[in-house]
């Protein structure tokens, strides 16, 4: 493959270089993320500090409303920030909303906050005007920035990073640069460590918005605590459970593919453009003439498996901390990314993504990877156990290095010569160099406690112990430091000019090396995507704009996995078919797994991965909502209807008509009476909209709700059905138009004996007629006591078990 001309830094000793070297970060074992927030009349600024990558991200300004605030809880959950500095004053309604999204230790909205989180920060606005913080972004010292501050192109290269006009996002920005300079001992890094490889714009534009009741609902994640974790005192998760993750990420060969995995899980898209080109490579992937291709690059992504992101290495680098393996390391992902591109050259007509890992692959990059492999030896390194420069790099070096062998050959020599002066009773000696103290001479004790200046007669100035070694300085050894000098000290000295100069060199197109391997990164997690969804039979969506949803023999991809069989269902929504769906059934009948089957498809395709159907027409959404029952907690204050009424209202003001909206069973934690007509209210605001109503998908056991909605075209209602077999009553997981009914005492059947049923049924039946005065007052007392005291406890475990 011909190249271009591309820079190759010229590694040679050079006066002009700048030698200080910073010290250690802290930062680089804790890692974290710390998030900066700026609310202001309804607009959102925000900006991040990476630990690990020791990056500056960029946020464009947003439109978040109150009082759900749904793009600051957003980037709360994608980011999951360590740390978050934020304006105002704890009583204000953003800053409780912010600590809320923040705290681990609630799961929905409180009114009261006693005191802030330790790791939550508040300032105030005076401090940080937006001219103040523009100037403190202009002086941002950056790594990939090579010019001087105050230089009249300085502002043209922030501008190249950053929207200045975007006057939040740089106040944030601001706000975010001076906070760390002032506390950087409360981050646990020292002050001398204050360093930055460069600064991102990023955006949430085309993010598809989910609140994280939705991703606990779906199980795109799910950490379980390890077993042996109280061992270790700890309670937080470290191993993955049953999820949408954990489906894909045993097939990615390398963790930063598995970083990417996490990074599209946790932000669907809905952008046609960049969904099809995913959706495409997949369709690559799984094509018989391309498997020896894709195995060639999965070869070459298993050899950097090990390496988390790239930032830590580069942070080593920066801090000149870099080991051997490290530069080693760096080489090899480098040397592998450019081999993946080169033996991609014949398929990049065929995918999108081929051909932007070859744009990524820059002339920089390529002369990186050239000076690495110029420079050092890295079998030498192994050795030594620190880079080494090859010889032949610099005239100079090797004429020290060359010098240092004829020192070896010298001291050889005056050892022999000195041993022929040393008393009889010491048997043997040698000389050794120390860069501090030159060449001394070394003998064993000849005796326990033996005198060290009984030798000073012989010319031997005694200068320390060590164990049972003597060491002297000598005559011969003076002589022997004015001929050969400090050489040692000199190649170490000038191998480590040269390697400075090199981590200048790769920090400066450090922005080239992380674009490259977030390709190859993207490639990974897309061909686990391929092999699964081949293994499982899933199905390349169709996508489109028109806000039709439209999927035939849809499945659950996580209960396929542990169930022997699984029944699937079709789903149609907008366009011709109704946009809103009651559905009605048994418990136990397969509702809930129904509605998450659905949100999990069009989830899917949303992060431009293959769905568990047979064909699929998905309409691009703007968010998704999952009201499932949230169980309820001391901790969170609320009960579980007033969760689920908090949800309800976040729907209502974030839906909009491409929003996808799945509720299951609300107002079962209240009267059946007060929880029917909210549910009707809630159905009739969005159903009142015509075309304009989002896809909604409702599962209820209020049957006597078809007579309290009116007829709309907008509207259906389904059941999942069943059959009696033998008597016995069978579930077929099966939708069909209509509406069911209860079922509850052929369920209760299966466990409450004959006549406990009959009894219950009797009753039921007396309260429909209000005969209830028929009986003696006594009779009724035992016989309702009786009945609900046998029939509560199995309908309780029942509805457990539907949920489940």
């Amino acid at each position: 493959m011909a190249y271009n001309a591309r820079e190759v830094f010229t590694l040679r000793e050079s006066r002009d270089f700048n030698e200080d070297t910073a010290e250690e970060s802290a930062a680089e074992l804790n890692g974290g993320i710390f998030l900066c927030l700026l609310n202001k009349n309804g607009t959102l600024g925000a900006a991040y500090y990476n630990f690990m990558d020791k990056t500056l991200n960029v946020y464009e300004e947003m439109v978040d409303l109150a009082p759900q605030f749904v793009i600051t809880a957003t980037l709360c959950r994608e980011i999951a920030p360590k740390y978050v500095l934020t304006f105002g004053y704890i009583t204000e309604e953003y800053v409780k909303m912010c600590v809320d999204c923040f705290s681990s230790e609630t799961d929905t909205t409180t009114s009261n906050i006693s005191r802030l989180p330790d790791n939550f920060f508040l300032v105030s606005m005076k401090e940080y005007t937006y001219e103040a913080c523009k100037t403190i972004v202009s002086n941002i010292n950056v790594a990939s920035n090579t010019l001087d501050n105050g230089d009249h192109k300085q502002e043209v290269y922030f501008r190249s990073c950053i929207n200045l006009n975007h006057r939040l996002s740089v106040q944030a920005l601001g706000a975010l640069y001076k906070y760390l300079e002032k506390h950087w001992s409360m981050f646990g890094v020292d002050p001398a460590d204050q360093h930055f490889l460069h600064i991102h714009q990023v955006t949430l534009k085309n993010h598809v918005l989910l609140d994280n009741h939705t991703f606990k609902a779906l199980q795109i994640f799910s950490q379980k605590s390890h077993d042996a974790g109280f061992k270790r005192g700890q309670d937080s998760s470290s191993r993955e459970g049953l999820s949408v993750y954990r489906l894909f990420m045993s097939s990615c060969k390398s963790r930063m593919g598995q970083t990417e995995l996490r990074n599209l899980l946790l932000s669907p898209i809905n952008d046609r453009r960049e969904l099809e080109k995913r959706l495409s490579f997949i369709k690559f992937v799984q094509q018989p003439v391309n498997l020896d291709f894709i195995a060639s690059i999965h070869d070459n992504i298993k050899q950097f498996q090990n390496v988390v992101h790239v930032s830590a290495i580069l942070g080593k680098i920066l801090n000149a901390r870099a080991s051997n393996k490290d530069w080693k390391m760096l080489h090899k992902m480098i040397y592998h990314t450019i081999f993946i591109n080169d033996i991609s050259k014949g398929y990049r007509g065929k995918s999108e993504l081929l051909a932007e890992l070859d744009q990524a692959v820059t002339n920089n990059l390529l002369g990186l990877e050239e000076s690495i492999s110029n420079a050092l030896d890295f079998n030498a390194g192994n050795k030594k156990g620190r880079p080494v420069i090859k010889f032949g790099l610099d005239e100079n070096l090797d004429a020290k290095l060359l010098h240092q062998q004829d020192v070896s050959k010298h001291v050889t020599a005056a050892a022999r010569f000195a041993a022929n002066d040393l008393p009889d009773f010491i048997d043997e000696c040698k000389v050794v160099y120390l860069p501090e103290m030159g060449h001394l001479m070394v003998i064993k004790r000849w005796e326990p406690d033996c005198d060290p200046e009984q030798l000073e007669s012989l010319g031997y100035q005694f200068m320390f112990a060590l164990g049972g070694v003597l060491h002297y300085k000598n005559p011969l050894c003076v002589e022997l430091d004015k001929r050969l000098g400090d050489i040692n000290a000199e190649i170490i000295d000038h191998e480590n000019r040269i390697l400075r100069r090199l981590s200048a060199f790769t920090l400066k197109y450090n922005k080239d090396i992380r674009q490259a391997l977030k390709a190859v990164a993207i490639i990974d997690c897309l061909i686990a995507m391929a092999k699964v969804s081949q293994q499982n039979n899933y199905v390349k969506p169709e996508l489109n704009d028109l806000r039709i949803q439209e999927i035939e023999e849809c499945r659950h991809p996580l209960m396929e996995q542990i169930l022997n069989s699984f029944e699937a269902n079709d789903f149609k929504s907008g366009g011709l078919h109704s946009h809103m769906k009651i559905i009605t059934g048994a418990n136990g009948s397969g509702k809930s797994i129904f509605l998450k089957q659905i949100l999990l498809a069009v989830y899917l395709a949303h992060v431009g991965c293959y769905i568990p159907a047979k064909k699929a027409n998905i309409g691009l959404v703007d968010s998704m909502h999952c009201l499932i029952q949230t169980k309820e907690s001391a901790v969170v204050r609320l009960s579980s209807f007033m969760m689920d009424v908090t949800q309800t209202s976040q729907v209502i003001h974030c839906a909009s008509p491409s929003s996808l909206i799945i509720m299951d069973e609300f107002g079962r934690g209240t009267l059946e009476d007060d929880g029917l007509i909210l549910l009707v209210s809630f159905l009739n605001h969005f159903l009142s909209k015509g075309e304009l109503c989002p896809h909604i998908l409702v599962s209820t056991h209020f049957q006597r709700i078809s007579t309290m909605l009116p007829e709309s075209q907008y509207l259906e209602y389904l059941k999942m059905n069943h059959t009696v077999e033998n008597g016995t009553f069978c579930f077929l997981h099966k939708m069909a138009a209509g509406v069911s009914d209860s079922y509850a005492f052929d369920i209760a059947s299966a466990i409450l004996s004959p006549d406990r049923i009959g009894r219950a049924k009797q009753y039921f039946q007396w309260i429909q007629r209000n005969e209830r005065g028929e009986l003696p007052e006594e009779t009724l007392k035992i016989q309702n006591q009786y009945v609900f005291d046998n029939l509560n406890v199995e309908l309780i475990s029942e509805d457990s078990n539907d949920n489940n």
